[in-house]
């Protein structure tokens, strides 16, 4: 009896109505089943959530890569899914999200893209029993939360700030240091991490200032850490926000270095883009010369989609594949399986060699310290990975 014929009969005996209560993948044709994986992010205009576009595109090969190799999962063939859905990188439009997620009954969720959204789509995860992997978000807050089904791809915010400190102190060799945070929950522990570090250092902070997340005015902000005269600038901000700050920044005439992490990234990337020349960015993940199998993926990855690669794509990627293999051993989707499963696994991706502590942090996770010569960003130093 084939699918069609099958829903008729069902529809006819009344059994139809029970199928709203299984999951995805009890809802398969004879031959083959569907296991549904979630990814949460961003997916609004592509020019201000480039991270987010940039995830689901390595999400998404991961799938369509997962599907070429014909797993069998209870001894049948099995077809793997994304839905999409978009939470506008705002915590409100996150829980709606999540909640239409566990809704669709899918095996786990890749995102959310930002910490604030994590944190707020975490707990309705929680209680559904649903894996939610992070490719993007870094707070450490999320991990520290006490949740067992959250795991983290990359660095969260205490190793994040550590790094940070010690490039400043050791390879920036500047004393005198200023600190600009966007007004995030993510910004602010960047803050006060790097700040708390630079002290067990004995490097000076000589001031620090705050501005709104959405903000395109640094005038004011950045003329009060003119006058502190700086060596370094510390700028927490991400996205779009960033070309902004950029072209204040070089206005006003500012002659300290620039440092940003990941969420600065601009998308000309490995070009330096707007970055003057001596500008430092740590980013999650190593150089691509230092991945094995990154050629293949590159080269997958451009015949299929247009969006950039970075370090965030390829944690996508991997957190699809980690997930599908926890399926694969488990032989099962079942969701709350999954999240034991997750907690064991030891796994080798493209962006390095994955496993989690106990809270969900990704042990020992890879960072590149960039500096921007000749309008391109240069790896100088790597940890972790």
């Amino acid at each position: 009896m084939d699918t069609f014929a099958k829903r008729r009969h069902l529809l006819k005996t009344g059994a139809l109505a029970l199928l709203g209560s299984l999951p995805p993948w009890a809802l398969a044709a004879d031959d083959e089943q569907s296991i549904v994986l979630g990814f949460a992010g961003g997916l609004g205009a592509k020019l201000q959530t480039n991270i987010s576009f940039s995830s689901r595109d390595g999400a998404l090969q991961a799938i369509e890569e997962a599907n070429q190799r014909n797993i069998v999962i209870g001894g049948k063939p099995t077809r793997f899914s994304l839905r999409l859905a978009d939470d506008q990188s705002e915590p409100n439009f996150a829980r709606i999200t999540a909640n239409s997620l566990v809704a669709a009954k899918v095996a786990a969720v890749i995102g959310h893209d930002t910490t604030d959204t994590s944190v707020a789509a975490l707990p309705i995860y929680a209680e559904a029993g649903i894996p939610m992997i992070t490719p993007t978000s870094t707070g450490r807050v999320i991990t520290a939360s006490g949740y067992t089904n959250v795991f983290q791809m990359p660095g969260h915010t205490d190793i994040t700030t550590g790094h940070l400190a010690e490039a400043t102190a050791s390879i920036v060799r500047a004393r005198r240091i200023a600190v600009l945070e966007n007004g995030t929950q993510l910004g602010a522990a960047l803050a006060d991490g790097f700040i708390q570090n630079l002290k067990s250092l004995g490097v000076e902070l000589v001031t620090r200032d705050s501005v709104t997340p959405k903000t395109s005015d640094f005038n004011a902000p950045l003329s009060r850490l003119k006058s502190s005269d700086p060596e370094l600038l510390f700028f927490t901000g991400v996205g779009p926000q960033i070309s902004a700050f950029l072209q204040n920044f070089q206005r006003l005439d500012l002659r300290c270095k620039l440092l940003v992490t990941g969420g600065g990234v601009n998308v000309e990337f490995p070009r330096a883009g707007p970055y003057p020349d001596g500008s430092y960015l740590l980013i999650h993940g190593l150089p691509p010369e230092k991945r094995p199998g990154y050629a293949e993926f590159e080269k997958a990855y451009r015949s299929r989609f247009e969006t950039a690669i970075n370090a965030y794509t390829m944690f996508a990627y991997d957190a699809v594949g980690i997930t599908i293999e926890a399926i694969r051993r488990l032989d099962s989707a079942n969701p709350k399986l999954l999240i034991a499963e997750l907690h064991k696994m030891k796994y080798k991706g493209i962006s390095g060699n994955i496993s989690f502590t106990s809270d969900g942090s990704q042990a020992n996770p890879p960072y590149t310290l960039y500096q921007v010569s000749q309008q391109y960003w240069k790896p100088i130093k790597t940890y972790g990975g």
